[in-house]
């Protein structure tokens, strides 16, 4: 039996057409585990920026729940920031990482 390939996204609208593009990250569910790939140096020592990046993710995919119906978009944001802050207080067992090369295109 052939083993089904993973859904890949594609690269959001306007990259093509950017000046300058870089990716951050990539993130997996595999066997039920977060697989995440990072370009860690992309921001240097400002760490605050991921956490901005963070931010405008969670304003993404609170606007997707509330397009998609299944919540108004407050309600999504006020659940994000609460499941934020609460998986701070514990690390997963399977959070592990390691450097990496990145490939150019």
């Amino acid at each position: 039996m052939d083993k089904e390939l993973p859904v890949e996204l594609d690269p959001p609208d306007g990259i093509d057409d950017a000046a300058e593009a870089v990716e951050l990250m990539r993130a997996w569910i595999g066997d039920g585990a977060l697989l995440v790939a990072l370009n860690a140096s992309a921001f240097g020592d400002h760490v605050a920026d991921w956490g901005r990046l963070l931010a405008e993710i969670g304003h993404h995919i609170a606007r997707a729940a509330a397009l998609n119906g299944y919540m108004r978009e407050e309600d999504a944001q006020a659940m994000l920031r609460d499941s934020f802050v609460a998986g701070f207080n514990h690390v997963s067992p399977g959070a592990s990482g390691r450097l990496k090369g990145r490939q150019e295109h």
